[in-house]
């Protein structure tokens, strides 16, 4: 009876050891799993009254926020950065000067006409400097501008066009469908269209697309920002197509959807019936720069500021999901890869950040659990470690990092983010004995 009493008890403790550890078990997981997906089921209770949007670093590509980002949409006005990018890319290669002046061909005249489209008049009578046509393709959205711009490159609307695709494939955005230079169809091209496409044809783009543009252009020309944070400014000045200019990026300063503390300066709106209402956007606060895209915005008419408030409420997410952390140049990671050296008098070193590089961290995160593996370059390796002598600074490859907690996620499709690397201190070559009697020992 005492032996029976015994074992009862027994199995009574070890239930309740068992139910202990499963109720820990169960703690520790759901608090590894809201970790992991704190920020993407915050992301899905965003619910952005959009077709699709993304949300980038402007350097690292890092993507903050994506829905639906993949699908190509017509993408309308925003098809002006792809033609802008050529511009700016004529003038610093000194094929193009702001202030050549452009004659203006009877076609792109009568679109310059068009009420139905946005335009400052052009006449055949008078020449505009490309300064002039880049600003109103920019600031106003001008149609006739910008094409007038393609001609002056390329000689005709279809060579730019075929300019364009070149520089979208350079660029790999193989999302783009492009028949345009502006952004309207083909029907409202007239004479400048395609006679072989249907009219209602236009551009298309998906949003990564649009956003790994938008990144390209500001870190290739960042000159772009001060005329797309220009709110107003007149066009021909004094001339037969005098008009002042308001920019529709009503988030700029002194238009109706400015914010303060989201000082947004730039880049491009874009609409149309089956665009609805575009824009990509980017701000740059607290010394960190992002790209947001809205596709297909509600676009009840030319003021609805349905787009702007989108974009307002992606940035101020991001911003309030994320900390921006600056890893500084010739730091350390206590979870990082040390790397061997094999005929260094110091057998292995560790690497260190190799420049100022930002990596958007999720509120509960920190740089403590930041993970690294270390890719040597093959210039200073030998028999897979790095190669000695070699100074302090040197820059010996890149480092993949990660973090428990968080997925990481960049335009170009990885899911590291690479970071340059450097030793901190000099590394010495071991002496001819020492070398030689560690090739003999790693033989045995």
């Amino acid at each position: 009876m005492k032996n029976k009493e015994i074992q009862m008890r027994t199995i009574a403790q070890m239930g309740l050891i068992l139910s202990v550890i499963a109720l820990f078990m169960a703690f520790y997981t759901s608090g590894v799993t809201a970790q992991a997906s704190s920020v993407s089921s915050a992301s899905s209770t965003l619910n952005l009254n959009v077709k699709s949007a993304i949300a980038i670093d402007a350097n690292t590509g890092q993507v903050l926020y994506d829905k639906n980002d993949k699908k190509a949409l017509p993408i309308a006005s925003m098809t002006k950065l792809l033609a802008i990018y050529i511009v700016l890319q004529e003038v610093h290669d000194g094929k193009l000067s702001w202030n050549q002046k452009v004659h203006v061909n009877q076609a792109t005249a009568k679109l310059s006409k068009n009420t139905e489209l946005t335009n400052v008049p052009l006449t055949t009578s008078e020449t505009y400097t490309v300064k002039e046509l880049y600003q109103a393709s920019l600031i106003y959205s001008a149609n006739a501008a910008v094409v007038a711009l393609g001609n002056e490159i390329s000689g005709s609307p279809h060579v730019f066009m075929t300019k364009m695709r070149q520089t979208a494939k350079k660029l790999g955005l193989n999302s783009a469908k492009l028949i345009t230079a502006s952004g309207i169809t083909n029907g409202q091209a007239g004479s400048m269209g395609y006679s072989s496409l249907p009219k209602k044809d236009e551009n298309t783009m998906s949003a990564s697309d649009v956003a790994k543009l938008a990144q390209d252009l500001l870190k290739t020309y960042p000159e772009i920002l001060k005329t797309t944070s220009t709110s107003t400014l007149t066009f021909d000045k004094g001339g037969a197509s005098e008009t002042k200019m308001t920019s529709w990026d009503l988030m700029l300063k002194g238009l109706s959807q400015y914010s303060a503390n989201l000082p947004v300066d730039g880049l491009k709106t874009g609409s149309s019936t089956a665009a609805g209402a575009n824009f990509v956007g980017t701000v740059k606060k607290n010394g960190h720069r992002i790209i947001t895209v809205v596709m297909h915005a509600a676009y009840k008419s030319s003021t609805d500021p349905s787009r702007f408030v989108q974009t307002k409420k992606l940035m101020n997410w991001v911003y309030a999901t994320y900390k921006p952390v600056t890893l500084k140049k010739g730091a350390q990671f206590a979870q990082s890869d040390t790397v061997s050296v094999p005929y260094g008098k110091q057998k292995t070193t560790t690497v260190a950040v190799g420049k100022n590089t930002t990596v958007w961290l999720a509120q509960n995160q920190s740089t403590a659990r930041l993970k690294g593996k270390a890719h040597l370059k093959a210039s200073v390796t030998e028999k897979k470690g790095l190669k000695a002598p070699l100074a302090a600074g040197t820059q010996v490859g890149t480092l993949n990092l990660k973090t428990d907690g968080q997925s990481f996620s960049f335009l170009n499709g990885g899911d590291t983010l690479n970071v340059p690397i450097q030793i901190n201190h000099s590394l010495k070559r071991a002496n001819w004995f020492v070398r030689t009697w560690r090739d003999i020992a790693g033989i045995f």
